[in-house]
């Protein structure tokens, strides 16, 4: 009953102190060792190990020894002695693959179940010891109690703490000692008092009271009693000086001062009256040992026994009064857990001698502990734990006498938590790139790392995810969005995909672990998703403030070279509505190519001719051997599955590659204008995509599976212009039948700054489509300025040009530049969205793209003056370039 019951829960409570027998025993059965090395990611969860010998980290429960080894900082007992129980669970695992998260998810059924199979048992010893004390029913009775009214129930049974194992080897060894004294039962009583100690180090006070009543007991067997106990010892001792390299263990490697307590007797108190930590508060029951300790020490029956048990638990104590009793982050009094057998044993002389007014009171206070470890097994999460440990400095322990703070009230103010122990997790960490200065989202001038993925717990969306970084949590989020990648590949339709922006403020330069964790429900244990590294570099040259437009543009410059990546493409952000919230990375070549053709004319002016060069080469690379380009790159491109897709090739990034750059051969450009012809509607506009419906991959469709959208014409326009202009005039003459029709305005309905600029160019070119001046404006919060910057450029590139169009142009540049560029965290240039007919709604922004339409303005306006005659007192005495 009491296995089942404590799985009852279908969750875990653990901590860290039971990560490494968690997954140790399965690296006893692969790797055959000791040392966390083989699966110090696993074990460390997201934390940081300490980086040299005899200094901790954020993974506290780790310690690097010499040889650059690690070690757990408890002593091993528990997952060597459980390592058997694990077998099935390997076989299981070697069968399936060995996956991580998989791996995870075994790992923390198996300690819940070997957690739970050991309180049981130790309920199950516990009635046959006290069945030698009292009659069935009082051993019925006492054993309940102790199963569902003690820690035993929230603590033992719900995560591999060491304390489990102490329960069961302490009432396992009483159960011996209490029997008659033959060879095989002092060979084993005098293993398992030993293995108690070796278990756990302050357990070596209660073995040591079990040992000197086993002297007595043994007899004249003694030698056989102590030799035994030598072998746990022995075993012990070698582990410490193999693996750890410290005679007295892990523990003794790593000790801070601020673990001591210094008042003594609040340390008593605590441990036994404090409402956060009181053994009497969370059990009322053992109350009644207090009480009436004197008729327990009348008890002729086991009175030997009940005094070395006894003094042992005083002795063991007043040790923990004179450390932080506070004892982490744990349930009620943790501590004291180990004990609790000895404690059981005082009890059934007390309980048979009450008065039935006495029984009543008995009664009450157990179904009063019972309630509050149910309140534990259902509720608890921790988050009451923190005003308790966070505290710091001399007053350090008062949160811990708040009954505000107690967690069987504390914890009561969240719903029960969820089960989550039998939840599969699936999903991957798919960018973590480092933003440089200037282009984080939300008007942030500090670097700021964006990190996407996703994340299915059961097939559904999690309850939330957080970033850590060495091991230090930074961010999380609770929203979800669509990912049809990840729909398309497992047939899920709930919002797997997350994006999560956090700061780097106080990071030093070097190599930095970056992990996300997942929580299936709310209050639910922490799942590690996975876990990456990415470095810092050091801080570039302070970006220049802006104090004057010929700053703000080398301030604009010194941004867009941060924001290059190594392979000379920038960045596309995309959110799912028309507020700048919540952006998302994607790469695309679609920005790289408007990126050349928008800062291409100022790059000698702006600086920027290196960088341009280096986007021109990563776009030559995403032409296909057929000529053709895609969206998110080519298939096999390294960012594919982080930042975008394979997607079927399209007539718009294959016209713009083509015409930014080299190209390819005559052949690919044959090849090329073949493909576009096939896919020429009968009114002489061109389909977006270059594949029949049954060939789309990685495609949300609108209403026309395959439009042909204004924005796209015009790039093709200027494509035919290089290389085939009899097809360009033809494309004009169709473009400009068409100019007025809704169906063309498929990706610039509401961003018309991109469809104003390529006005501009087909001007130049001769085509003229008459577009209603309604389509080039725009209701976008924030984008009129960039609609006038825009419309500022094709100004100017049609040659009007005057003193008061240069002067009203420097103020619109001035009021974009203000406070450093801030408009631009705010709201950068909103570039073009997908269909919005689609399923999903995706809204395509820039802040680079915003940079460098500032710098063509800025350059092109400066320009304008060698064409105007002296104005002193318009321009600051600038004409005709004097």
């Amino acid at each position: 009953m009491a296995f089942v019951i404590y799985n009852a829960n279908l969750r875990s409570i653990s901590a860290a102190d039971s990560y490494a027998a968690r997954y140790l025993p399965f690296s006893i059965w692969q790797n055959h060792d000791l040392s966390l090395d083989p699966i110090l990611p696993m074990v460390a969860q997201g934390r940081k190990p300490p980086p040299t010998l005899e200094k901790g980290d954020t993974a506290h429960w780790i310690v690097k020894v010499a040889g650059d080894r690690y070690v757990s900082k408890f002593p091993v007992v528990v997952p060597v002695v459980l390592a058997p129980l694990y077998l099935p669970a390997v076989i299981y695992l070697n069968r399936s693959g060995f996956d991580p998260l998989l791996f995870d998810q075994v790992a923390r059924i198996m300690e819940k179940l070997c957690a739970s199979l050991m309180a049981a048992l130790s309920v199950g010893l516990l009635y046959l010891l006290l069945r030698r004390r009292t009659d069935r029913g009082w051993a019925v009775i006492l054993s309940l109690v102790y199963a569902f009214g003690t820690t035993t129930w929230v603590i033992s049974s719900q995560a591999l703490w060491m304390h489990g194992l102490a329960q069961l080897l302490i009432v396992a060894t009483m159960l011996l000692l209490t029997g008659p004294g033959t060879m095989p039962r002092i060979i084993l009583a005098g293993f398992l008092c030993a293995l108690i100690a070796a278990n756990r180090q302050p357990d070596a006070i209660l073995a040591a009271g079990l040992g000197i009543y086993g002297l007595w007991w043994a007899g004249r067997r003694v030698p056989l009693f102590v030799l035994s106990g030598l072998v746990p010892v022995l075993l012990s001792v070698a582990y410490n000086l193999v693996v750890v390299g410290n005679v007295a263990g892990a523990y003794a490697v790593h000790v801070p001062a601020e673990n001591f307590n210094d008042n003594f007797l609040e340390g008593v108190a605590g441990l036994l009256v404090s409402p956060t930590r009181g053994l009497f508060v969370f059990s009322p029951f053992l109350l009644f040992i207090a009480i009436f300790v004197r008729r327990i020490a009348r008890e002729p029956s086991g009175r030997g026994l009940t005094a070395a048990v006894g003094c042992a638990a005083l002795v063991q104590l007043l040790l923990y009064a004179m450390i932080d009793w506070r004892q982490g982050m744990s349930w009620g009094p943790r501590w004291l857990t180990d004990m609790l057998p000895m404690l059981m044993w005082m009890l059934p002389p007390v309980v048979t001698s009450l008065s039935r007014i006495g029984r009543a009171a008995f009664a009450v206070a157990s179904l009063a502990a019972i309630l509050v470890q149910g309140i534990g097994a259902f509720w608890y999460t921790g988050v009451s734990e923190m005003p308790i440990i966070s505290a710091a400095g001399p007053d350090r322990m008062r949160p811990a006498w708040d009954i505000r703070n107690a967690a069987f009230i504390a914890e009561l103010r969240h719903p029960r938590v969820q089960p989550d122990l039998n939840v599969g997790l699936r999903g991957s960490i798919d960018v973590s790139i480092v933003l440089p200065v200037a282009q984080g989202a939300g008007g942030e001038a500090g670097r700021q790392i964006e990190v996407q993925g996703w994340a299915l717990t059961n097939n559904h969306s999690p309850s939330d995810v957080a970033v850590l970084i060495d091991g230090r949590q930074v961010a999380g989020s609770s929203t979800f969005f669509s990912r049809p990648d990840v729909e398309a590949a497992l047939g899920e339709t709930s919002p797997a995909g997350w994006a999560v922006t956090a700061r780097l403020d106080g990071l030093g330069p070097g190599d930095h672990i970056l992990a996300v964790l997942v929580r299936a429900t709310e209050g639910g244990e922490p799942r590690l998703l996975g876990q990456t590294t990415f470095v810092l570099e050091p801080r570039p040259e302070a970006i220049e403030p802006v104090t004057d437009l010929p700053s703000a543009a080398r301030r604009a410059s010194q941004v867009l070279s941060s924001g290059q990546q190594a392979d000379g493409s920038w960045l596309t952000v995309y959110t799912g509505g028309t507020r700048f919230e919540e952006p998302r990375l994607e790469l695309n070549t679609y920005l790289n190519a408007i990126m050349l053709d928008v800062a291409g004319p100022v790059a000698e002016a702006a600086g920027l001719e290196d960088m341009l060069a280096k986007t021109r080469g990563f776009l030559s690379g995403q032409i296909e051997q057929t000529g053709l380009v895609r969206y998110h790159g080519r298939p096999d491109a390294a960012t594919i599955g982080r930042l975008g897709c394979v997607i079927t090739p399209d007539s718009d990034d294959t016209a713009l590659a083509w015409r930014v750059t080299d190209g390819g051969s005559a052949g690919q450009l044959a090849s090329v204008l073949a493909t576009l012809k096939q896919y020429r509607r009968p009114d002489g506009l061109y389909r977006t995509w270059l594949a029949p419906r049954d060939q789309y991959r990685c495609l949300d469709p609108g209403q026309d599976p395959n439009p042909a959208d204004v924005g796209i014409q015009m790039h093709i326009f200027q494509f035919l212009d290089q290389v085939d202009q009899p097809a360009a005039h033809a494309l004009c003459r169709a473009l400009s039948a068409k100019a007025g029709d809704d169906d063309i305005w498929v990706y610039y309905a509401g961003a018309p700054v991109m469809v104003i600029l390529r006005l501009a160019d087909l001007e130049k070119a001769g085509c003229l489509p008459q577009f209603p001046q309604a389509r080039l404006r725009t209701d976008v919060a924030g984008q009129y300025i960039w609609v006038r910057v825009a419309g500022e450029i094709r100004r100017i590139e049609a040659g009007e040009v005057s003193h008061e169009a240069y002067r009203q142009t420097a103020r619109l540049l001035e009021d974009i530049a203000e406070d450093d560029f801030s408009l631009l965290s705010r709201s950068p240039p909103l570039l073009y969205h997908n269909d919005l007919s689609a399923t999903v709604r995706r809204f395509y922004w820039s802040q680079d793209i915003g940079y460098a339409l500032w710098l063509r303005l800025y350059f092109e306006n400066e320009r304008t003056l060698s064409a105007l005659p002296c104005d002193s007192a318009g321009a600051g005495g600038k004409c005709g370039g004097k």
